[in-house]
């Protein structure tokens, strides 16, 4: 598996084939899925990609 899909659908396997990928990916997160609660960098890794920004300001 080189290419990462969105982490949302990632199974435990993939993840511990990716590990070092995922930190990266997942380090400063700017992004949160508001179907699953993952967090990334950069919002093309999640399904349902809100900023982090727009979460705190709905509250």
């Amino acid at each position: 598996m080189g290419k990462i899909k969105k982490l949302c659908g990632l199974k435990k396997d993939d993840i511990k084939i990716v590990m070092k990928k995922l930190v990266k990916i997942v380090s400063k997160p700017k992004f949160i899925c508001e179907k699953c609660a993952r967090v990334s960098k950069e919002e093309k890794h999640l399904c349902h990609p809100i900023t982090l920004k727009q979460q705190k300001e709905k509250n």
